[in-house]
């Protein structure tokens, strides 16, 4: 009888020890159980710059202040590592990645372009015949007006149903593709127009555009700077670090000439389409970009309430000079050395408007970008540009060589767009050939060209049957089955093809090589450790992670981790935003 007693005894005892632990110590043990809750931002602040490679941050750090990069890279969690994973490093796919965690072979965003087989024709990815552009009379048939391309949602969809819409959820920018994928399907997005010198959105989006757009754009800053010269920030020591002003392959964008100083001008003597174009490659028009986000942030409260919102940033300024000029010139160095600055003054604005903890800050790229592959040759390396009539004529020859050259005015290739070989699939079934038969020999037939270095067929990707190489799992990342190419072509480093390799100045991106995918991702604020992070990260990291964050789910179609390294559990920790 006193085994049964005692084990009672003992039983009992054990509950009030549990009961006592729970009641009188829930800071120690509870949180032993579960972490502690992180600290939710008021506002959330993404930024994207647009072409800017992560060694930008360490070749002008010396021309930087102490309140912009720095401040971030010191402040924040500053993960010095972060690659895109896949191989079309462009604006639609950098800015669907940034905004939902997940690559083109899930949100169908697989370029900036692609042959439509529906229409014919090769359309803008976010072209939208059912949406206009607002406040621009004559705007042009390809505009970026919608993300009904894109499969899925993003980070601000989900914030948004999150609670009901009572978040907001605003993204700017100076490319439409840019807004569209940093507002989602359920934010509003505004972007620069240069058809009508101002911000605009789409129907998409609304009726018309908000009283405070229109207020703003009523304003006419860019007229502002009609006659006006883009001049040297630094002294003229400074830009040794860079290429020489003068080089033939630069790009006289707009009439802004080659060589500083660039004069904002237009040939007819007032502002036109082609001054508001120039606008963009100018640092002033991340001053504008700037502006437009204070004053988004007093117009629409965001961050007022305890209901987190989103303010998407996309500034475009680098991209522009950055094809136009090539990341190896004074004008990138310029450009960026001045953002520095632009962004220490608007980080400032944010740390008077809120108190510590209420922001959270991303900072990131959508790619970076290749030397002029004219200037590489130069130094010795083997670099150039392929024209699309080089392809074309190698695949039609090899093509007519094997299976017979088409009747009448049939065509073996209906498009190219960078990275997508279309073939006529009609022709190819009107034949009774073997599909992939002919995808091979089309692919291989480009190994000829100077400069190509490798292909990936449709029915290699469908069936999973890839070589096993790096290069292969980047291709599959950019593969949608319903909007991709037959093949899908790989340059050499230093070499491109598209709309830059057929011109003969500039340069461009595109590549699943470093310079491309190595771009900065930095995190300050509400919930974030600070610290160097030198670890693997991938862009698709960022949405899951900005999640947690805010407390909400991640994105349908998320790829990424949630980087709990950057992750601070504890509550007090209190960063300057």
């Amino acid at each position: 009888m006193k085994k049964p007693y005692l084990i009672r005894v003992a039983l009992a005892s054990l509950l009030v020890l549990i009961s006592a632990l729970f009641c009188a110590a829930p800071r120690t043990v509870l949180a032993q159980i579960r972490p502690a809750e992180r600290p939710r931002p008021k506002l959330a602040v993404v930024i994207v710059i647009d072409q800017f490679r992560a060694d930008y941050l360490s070749r002008y750090a010396p021309f930087f202040g102490e309140g912009g990069f720095k401040y971030l890279m010191r402040g924040g969690a500053n993960l010095t590592n972060a690659h895109y994973t896949h191989a079309t490093t462009y604006t639609g796919p950098g800015h669907a990645l940034i905004g939902s965690g997940s690559y083109g072979h899930t949100s169908g965003i697989i370029g900036n372009r692609w042959f439509n087989r529906a229409t014919g024709r090769i359309e803008s990815m976010f072209f939208d015949p059912t949406a206009k552009i607002l406040g621009v009379e004559a705007s042009p048939k390809d505009d970026d007006t919608s993300p009904r391309n894109f499969i899925g949602n993003n980070l601000s969809d989900q914030l948004l149903l999150s609670n009901n819409f009572q978040s907001k959820v605003v993204a700017l920018a100076n490319k439409d593709r840019a807004a569209i994928m940093l507002a989602g399907k359920l934010g509003k997005a505004y972007w620069y127009h240069e058809g009508a010198g101002g911000i605009t959105s789409s129907t998409y989006y609304g009726a018309d555009l908000p009283a405070w757009i229109k207020t703003f754009n009523a304003r006419r800053i860019p007229d502002s700077y009609f006659g006006k010269a883009w001049t040297k920030l630094l002294p003229e020591s400074a830009y040794r670090i860079s290429r020489a002003d003068d080089f033939a392959q630069e790009t006289d964008f707009k009439s802004l000439g080659k060589t500083f100083p660039h004069t904002l001008t237009d040939k007819s003597g007032k502002p036109t389409a082609d001054f508001y174009e120039g606008f963009t490659a100018t640092p002033w028009a991340t001053d504008y970009q700037l502006d437009l986000a204070r004053v988004a942030i007093a117009a629409e409260g965001l961050g007022a309430d305890n209901n987190p919102d989103i303010l998407g940033i996309s500034i475009t300024a680098p991209d522009i000079a950055g094809h136009s000029f090539g990341p190896d010139s004074q004008e990138v160095q310029d450009i960026i050395v001045r953002l520095d600055r632009q962004l220490a003054a608007f980080f400032a604005d944010l740390n008077r408007r809120f108190q510590p903890g209420e922001v959270l800050i991303a900072l990131t790229s959508d790619h970076g970008a290749a030397s002029i592959p004219e200037y590489m040759a130069g130094l010795g390396v083997d670099a150039g540009r392929i024209k699309k009539k080089q392809l074309d004529d190698a695949i039609t020859t090899a093509l007519n060589a094997r299976f017979g050259a088409p009747a009448g005015d049939a065509k073996w290739i209906l498009a190219l767009e960078d990275p997508g070989v279309f073939l006529n699939r009609e022709l190819i079934a009107a034949k009774k050939l073997d599909a992939a038969e002919v995808q091979r020999v089309a692919g291989e037939a480009t190994l000829g060209v100077r400069g190509m270095m490798a292909y990936f067929t449709r029915a290699q990707l469908v069936s999973g049957q890839l070589p096993s190489n790096r290069w292969a799992g980047f291709f599959e990342k950019s593969f949608h089955p319903a909007r991709s190419g037959d093949v899908l072509l790989m340059t050499q480093p230093f070499y491109f093809w598209g709309s830059y390799g057929d011109r003969d100045t500039g340069s461009t991106h595109g590549s699943p090589f470093e310079y491309d995918t190595h771009v900065p991702l930095i995190l300050m604020g509400a919930g974030v450790r600070p610290g160097t992070y030198a670890a693997n990260a991938d862009i698709a990291d960022l949405a899951p992670t900005l999640a947690a964050l805010l407390g909400i789910s991640a994105p349908a179609g998320v790829e990424g981790r949630r980087l709990n390294e950057v992750l601070d559990n504890a509550s007090s920790a209190r960063p300057a935003f």
